[in-house]
């Protein structure tokens, strides 16, 4: 009943059948030696990076290269300057983002009571949100004051006389003063962006930021300005650099100012810790975000959105509010990356793996040689 199993081995003279069995096992080391050191195969990754980015606009000191572009395009000459740039950061500060202003529209309104007539509809008025709406101007509204936004009374049998009772209340509404301003800034092409940034692979233990000291040093920052070619580690990005990498049609660089977008900076470090620590550093990438053309997105195109102030003129008693519409280039930064470095661990993995593969050399020659040759009757004994 209990019986020992061993393999037959067989020496089969065969020259052509030993030059395959060598191809086939040769092409299939070199292909595992190319995977393994390819794919990195022999070190372990840390591929989920902590980082801090902080972003600083500047008004460069010199006007740009490409100044045709600006001219045909904009009719903007950088020596007239209008504003300071922080008169067009807003908000002040971002969480890894920047926000440019490039075109706003002013308007300014004042809260006067509603004099035109209410259309009164009872279908229409079936919450108090719809109650709020009548019209008392063009593109105006009517609003319900603060002390009639809310009935303290408990009697809620009959709907219908509350909806009446608030109908027949005051209504204020904020009426257009003209004109409308409009403002452009066409100087933003000029700001210059200093972005410095860290990032620790909590891993490996390893952090690295973008302003090392054997490389950026100071008379490099006073001279350098990004360009993928020429400058790729300097942290100082112009805006128009910047649309000129995303976008190839100028016609573009128009309606981005009209609408506002929304650019990513990436920032990916990729670094390989068994080498000289000098080769890990960041490579930027840019990219647009916004959805185009715009009119493929009606509802928002660009990026933008709405503010506003209040103020009572000199011995004035009626509320004015300055409305304000902003266009902005929104920029974010997102850091990503990913460090390697030599692990024992993996790298007997990975060999481990290899060797399974080289099985598979054997049975491509033994398949090859039962078809064709009498390799199976001196093989297997029957």
């Amino acid at each position: 009943m209990l019986k020992l199993r061993t393999e037959k081995v067989v020496r089969f003279e065969s020259k052509w059948i030993g030059i395959l069995s060598l191809i086939v096992k040769l092409s299939l080391a070199i292909g595992c030696l190319y995977l393994m050191f390819q794919r990195d195969s022999y070190q372990i990754f840390d591929r989920s990076p902590i980082s801090v980015v902080t972003i600083k606009v500047k008004q460069s000191t010199n006007c740009s290269n490409n100044i045709s572009i600006i001219r045909n395009i904009f009719n903007y000459n950088c020596t007239k300057s209008l504003y300071d740039v922080s008169d067009f950061i807003i908000p002040a500060t971002e969480n890894s983002a920047v926000s440019i202003t490039i075109r706003m529209i002013e308007t300014e309104h004042v809260l006067k009571y509603c004099n035109d007539t209410i259309i009164k509809n009872t279908q229409q008025y079936s919450s108090l949100y719809n109650l709020s709406i009548h019209k008392c101007s063009h593109q105006s509204r009517c609003i319900l004051p603060p002390m009639y936004r809310y009935n303290d009374d408990d009697d809620d049998d009959n709907d219908n006389d509350e909806y009446e009772n608030i109908l027949n209340e005051g209504k204020l509404c904020w009426f257009k003063v003209l004109p409308t301003y409009e403002r452009l800034n066409h100087q933003a092409l000029d700001y210059i962006l200093f972005i410095k940034h860290f990032v620790e692979f909590t891993q490996l233990g390893l952090v690295r930021h973008n302003l090392a000291s054997d490389v950026i040093t100071t008379d490099y920052l006073n001279r350098c300005e990004y360009d993928p070619d020429k400058y790729p580690l300097c942290p100082k990005f112009r805006i128009l650099k910047i649309l000129q990498m995303i976008e190839t049609n100028p016609h573009e660089y128009e309606l981005m100012f009209l609408h506002g977008s929304l650019i990513e900076i990436r920032i990916t470090w990729r670094c390989n810790l068994d080498r000289e620590l000098k080769y890990c550093e960041p490579v930027y990438e840019f990219q647009r975000l916004d959805i185009r053309p715009y009119e493929a997105n009606p509802y928002d195109p660009g990026s933008n959105f709405l503010t506003s102030r209040h103020f009572f003129l000199p011995n004035g008693r009626e509320l004015h509010r300055i409305h304000t519409h902003i266009y902005k280039l929104h920029i974010i930064v997102s850091v990503t990356g990913e460090a390697g470095r030599f692990d024992l661990f993996q790298t007997t993995t990975s060999i481990g793996s290899f060797l399974g593969i080289f099985g598979t050399g054997s049975i491509v020659c033994d398949l090859i040689a039962t078809f064709i040759t009498n390799f199976k009757r001196v093989k297997y004994d029957n």
